[in-house]
């Protein structure tokens, strides 16, 4: 069981979990386990999910196509690889709002020099 709470609203009542192992119960399971959940939503959940749907609007996509659909969140992916690479210092809004003032910094990215 794993109890949590959004930091966005404060007003927010705590939400419970509840998960399922096939892991006999053991010394330290639980924080071995509370490590395993928290790093899925710090991994998966906010550098990839987050990003797509709250930075890139992937959610707000209006097509119906679904090779148009599939190649957009393949860009999207590999938009985030390279940030990682390249960019790992600034959050996505910062670096958004430094590509649009100028275009040296995402085409540096695409020929992988990093800029100053």
């Amino acid at each position: 069981m794993i109890e949590r709470t959004s930091t966005l609203d404060e007003d927010e009542e705590p939400t419970i979990a509840f998960h399922i192992t096939s892991h006999p119960p053991a010394p330290g399971c639980a924080r071995r386990f509370g490590e395993l959940a928290r790093g899925h939503w710090g991994g998966c959940e906010s550098r990839n999910h987050w990003v797509r749907d709250a930075c890139m609007r992937e959610d707000k996509t209006r097509s119906k196509n679904h090779n148009l659909n599939c190649a957009l969140s393949a860009l999207r992916v590999c938009l985030i690889a390279i940030k990682a690479d390249l960019y790992p210092e600034p959050s996505w809004p910062d670096l958004q709002e430094h590509c649009q003032h100028s275009t040296a910094i995402p085409l540096r990215a695409l020929l992988k020099q990093r800029s100053k």
